[in-house]
């Protein structure tokens, strides 16, 4: 009977400390995981912006022209938003064997665009919706679009090592970038296939080893000047991509903030930005106008407006510190209780 209850103790034990390890290993890919940099201006103003720091798995918003902050989605892991030629908002949930996008039209309707549990038919971690209402996305090292059957078209031959973003401007053109190499490129797709590079060197070098996961690039957009931009977050900037591949810093973030998303509208710059150094906060955005002038028109943090949708929770997502909490006090229980095993056993032993 001693035997059983020992392995059925040891079994248990190494079930629990497998369960542990699993989840830890979850909560460290959680914390690493890059913001979202989805940030789109509609005619009228109003902001729509992608956020999974908040609300369980992510949320979208939509900040209006006066201030008003509206939850569209909760319980919703999209990094990106787009709006049709009607201004409509699209965007997708990508997580797991979860993937499908969606259009949230302007009489409050949803339709579904495209549903999947197979991220090689449709990968809605990284994709977008282009203003020809094509569906396009990342998947498998390659850019692709969704033709009227909902069957996957290669948009070229051109092979990204390592892609996190992808952009589509009104003439037909395609932007991924490509940060393999830890030096970080963007890439150009035109409507017949054809792939160039168009910038390189975009990743700025830290003092310490390359990192793919964080040291990445992100939101891209055409601006109203008819140059590219994108977000590079190791330099804390966005990059404006000029003739013949040379670039200039358009914005550089402050202390500890981090932009990873950029949009256009009448000539004034809409800049997401979130902190993730020294704990995380945001998302926030900084307005550019034509002038120069720089301003900070949403934190999330600091938002009080009295008759908008209540923030429902003020959790930060990867500093769930009450979670790290529990599995560390977990952690120590089922030591405690191992190591008393233990001694008992080796009493029994010296009793016999």
């Amino acid at each position: 009977m001693s035997m059983l209850m020992d392995k059925f103790s040891l079994s248990v034990g190494q079930s629990i400390r497998k369960f542990l390890f699993i989840g830890l290993i979850c909560c460290l890919n959680y914390t690493h995981a890059h913001p979202s940099w989805g940030i789109a201006v509609d005619d009228e103003r109003n902001i729509y912006f992608a956020d999974i720091l908040h609300h369980d798995r992510g949320s979208v918003w939509r900040l209006s022209s006066e201030g008003k902050l509206e939850l569209l989605f909760q319980d919703f892991h999209a990094h990106n938003v787009s709006l049709d030629a009607n201004y409509n908002l699209v965007t997708a949930h990508g997580e797991m064997d979860e993937h499908f996008m969606i259009s949230l039209n302007k009489d409050g309707s949803i339709d579904t665009l495209f549903n999947t549990n197979d991220y090689k038919k449709f990968n809605g971690g990284c994709c977008a919706y282009s203003p020809k209402n094509e569906i396009v996305f990342s998947a498998e090292h390659y850019l692709w679009r969704l033709n009227k059957n909902g069957k996957r078209e290669k948009l070229s031959d051109h092979y990204f090592e390592w892609n996190q973003t992808v952009y589509a401007d009104d003439n037909g053109n395609y932007y991924g970038p490509d940060i393999a190499d830890g030096k970080g490129k963007l890439i150009r797709i035109d409507s017949n296939g054809e792939a160039s590079v168009i910038a390189t060197d975009l990743i700025t070098k830290l003092e310490r080893p390359y990192d793919k996961h964080a040291d990445v690039l992100m939101g891209i957009t055409k601006g109203c000047d008819g140059y590219m931009y994108i977000a590079e977050l190791a330099g804390q900037r966005i990059i404006k991509i000029l003739e013949e591949g040379k670039t200039q810093d358009f914005y550089i973030s402050e202390g500890d903030w981090v932009p990873t998303g950029i949009d256009f509208f009448s000539g004034d710059a809409y800049i997401l930005e979130y902190k993730e150094k020294n704990g995380y906060a945001g998302p926030r955005i900084i307005k550019i106008d034509e002038s120069g002038n720089k301003s900070e028109i949403f934190n999330y943090d600091e938002y009080e407006e009295g008759n908008a949708a209540p923030l429902i929770d003020k959790n930060k997502g990867p500093t769930n510190w009450w979670l790290y909490s529990f599995l560390v006090l977990l952690l120590l229980v089922i030591t405690l209780g191992i190591f008393r095993l233990k001694n008992h056993r080796h009493s029994e032993v010296k009793a016999e």
